[in-house]
């Protein structure tokens, strides 16, 4: 027996049991499989793939192609006479492929959020002064002055009341007025 080429024995003891379940009922979840026939039913599944994976690459071959498709494994299935798995296997295709076409959307949406995201704040960097040296709160406050703090100077790195957006001076997180005394004071001239 080759261990390299062996199919997980956990995956074939769930197949076989979510597929007993499915024909019995919830009495065949029940079942229990002894060692020799979960071998017996790797082995059986392993010799299968390898039957159909060489069809489908002969398949393949006359076509003068290098790449099995899709098509290629159906028509193995049928050379094999294995018609009535035809049927279910293209449903199972269908479904993965809306699954796929799904996943590329909601990722293809995430990169576009991403990249909107990053041109705003790109955006606000650019109207706080563009070269970068300054850092942001997430509301676009200017929080300290690269250089000044570098130098030392925290009076110069303070931010100023000018700094933040007018929409946003004497408001607090939630937007409400925020009570006197409260927040960054402005810096005498």
């Amino acid at each position: 027996m080759n261990t390299d080429s062996d199919l997980p024995r956990s995956n074939v003891r769930r197949i076989v049991k979510q597929k007993i379940t499915e024909l019995k009922g919830v009495g065949g979840s029940d079942i229990h499989l002894n060692r020799d026939a979960l071998t017996a039913l790797s082995e059986a599944c392993r010799v299968f793939i390898h039957l159909i994976s060489a069809t489908a690459n002969d398949i393949c071959l006359e076509n003068k192609r290098q790449t099995i498709s899709v098509d290629d494994v159906i028509g193995a299935l049928e050379d094999l006479e294995f018609g009535d798995l035809i049927a279910e296997l293209e449903g199972d295709i269908e479904g993965h492929r809306t699954d796929m076409r799904e996943r590329a959307k909601r990722r293809s949406e995430s990169i576009k959020k991403r990249k909107a995201q990053k041109a705003a704040e790109e955006l606000v960097n650019e109207e706080n002064g563009g070269d970068g040296d300054r850092q942001t709160d997430g509301n676009g406050i200017v929080v300290a002055d690269a250089p000044a703090v570098a130098a030392g100077n925290a009076e110069v790195a303070a931010p100023t009341a000018s700094a933040a957006p007018e929409s946003t001076a004497g408001k607090d997180a939630q937007g409400a007025a925020a009570p006197v005394g409260t927040g960054p004071e402005p810096m005498a001239e």
